[in-house]
């Protein structure tokens, strides 16, 4: 009886957990849809690309564009939450777009909730 039991809660968090991997994925192409145009824009009109040897027509087919909640970059801590840089660390969405094979280096990134794009050569 023990082993059907454990079976049974075994299948209702398999299911729980399938139903939270899908709408996790669909939310991401729909943010990505939804954003991919702006991003582009912005990242066409940051300056820094020219700098670094990127025609601005290169982020209109992005190599590589992906969902990335948070900026690794901000130095703040996870129980540091009074402080004003929290939310772009651990909250905000960012696009983060790749300008192409050749120039596989160079990113864009794209700050969804202050529509701000800032290139950077990684």
């Amino acid at each position: 009886m023990k082993a059907i039991v454990f079976f049974l809660a075994f299948l209702v968090a398999a299911k729980l957990g399938y139903q939270e991997y899908l709408f996790r994925i669909a939310a991401q192409d729909a943010m990505i849809a939804a954003y991919r145009d702006r991003a582009a824009q912005a990242c066409q009109k940051d300056s820094r690309g020219v700098l670094l040897g990127i025609s601005p027509l290169s982020w209109s087919n992005p190599a590589s564009i992906r969902l990335q909640i948070g900026k690794g970059g901000v130095d703040v801590y996870f129980w540091q939450v009074d402080d004003e840089r929290w939310a772009a660390r651990y909250r905000n969405p960012y696009l983060l777009l790749s300008a192409g094979q050749r120039n596989g280096s160079v990113h864009c990134e794209y700050d969804i909730v202050n529509a701000q794009a800032s290139i950077t050569r990684m």
